[in-house]
């Protein structure tokens, strides 16, 4: 009876919240409730498969014909910067956001680009991901500090997990979701960014002295910045939990995980008001519209503008 009532307890106490972040992200948006699930899911699998990994690292895993051991890399980093410490430890925290952010990522992507149709379509499936991340991180957390903590140090623990530490995990998958939808719709988000005046001078150059194709640039420019960005919020957040350092007698930690709760929460919002991201890009170059009617459109909006700035 009590190890019902503990997986009761430890289920509701992950799903509840997990149901509360994803009304204040989609409650605006009116996403495939299947394909919600199936990404949902598919952030669970990659938590699974990275606890996984992380469970066999001082096992010997027997496959029959031959025998694997799975690399600790924190080990390595400890042993290869042996004179630095805490350089160690920050690159390792860097090697746990490599393997979540493109985990994250990843399982988003294979399920969800097909229903990939505008910009804030791809920042919401990666969002969904990482709460069926969190949830699944959260079930196993609270799982094992069952009984090791106090009831209120429990509560208090399961408080931080389920917000910051999974606004954590939204902000920097959401991130990657925004970066990845721009290389995602490269050539007209570049279309609309040119129509605003917005010049890519690095872009330009590659495109005259390579004859490289200047979305093509732009895809995997978005892509590597998106990737690195995540990976880096990631690694700074773990780093700081796990420093020793105050700022007028208040511990670092603490303004830093306000700073990532509230402005990864305002910085996402804003991200998805924001109306050329919410532009169906996805139809662009189909029979529903030719991209010769989106350019006609951008034409329209600009003579639109012009015409604006001059009754000024």
């Amino acid at each position: 009876m009590g190890l019902e009532i503990k997986h009761i307890i430890v289920f509701l106490l992950a799903i509840i919240p997990a149901v509360v972040w994803l009304y204040l992200f989609l409650r605006k948006h009116h996403e495939n409730k299947w394909v919600v699930a199936a990404i949902f899911i598919g952030g669970m699998i990659a938590a699974r498969l990275i606890l996984v990994y992380q469970g066999y690292w001082d096992e010997t895993i027997n496959l029959v014909f031959f025998k694997v051991n799975p690399v600790d890399f924190r080990a390595n980093l400890a042993t290869l910067f042996s004179e630095s410490p805490q350089l160690a430890l920050f690159l390792s925290f860097i090697g746990v956001g490599v393997m979540e952010e493109f985990l994250k990522f990843w399982i988003m992507k294979i399920i969800g680009h097909r229903f990939f149709k505008s910009i804030d379509d791809v920042i919401e499936f990666a969002i969904i991901s990482a709460l069926g991340f969190a949830f699944l991180e959260n079930i196993i957390y609270f799982s094992n500090q069952w009984g090791n903590l106090s009831t209120g140090s429990f509560f208090v623990f399961a408080i931080f997990r389920v917000t910051i530490v999974t606004m954590v995990h939204v902000l920097c998958s959401g991130l990657l979701g925004y970066y990845f939808g721009m290389s995602y719709f490269a050539s007209p988000m570049l279309k609309i960014q040119h129509m605003k005046k917005k010049s890519h001078p690095v872009l330009q150059f590659l495109k005259r002295v390579l004859h490289l194709k200047k979305s093509a640039v732009y895809h995997d420019e978005m892509l590597v910045i998106g990737l690195f960005s995540a990976m880096f919020l990631h690694a700074i957040y773990d780093f700081v939990l796990t420093i020793n350092i105050t700022l007028i007698g208040i511990p670092l930690h603490i303004p830093i995980m306000l700073l990532y709760f509230f402005g990864g929460f305002w910085y996402l919002n804003r991200l998805l008001k924001k109306k050329e991201y919410n532009l169906k890009l996805g139809l662009v170059g189909t029979s529903i519209m030719p991209k010769e009617d989106f350019r006609k459109l951008l034409d329209e909006i600009q003579e639109i503008k012009e015409k604006m700035k001059e009754g000024k």
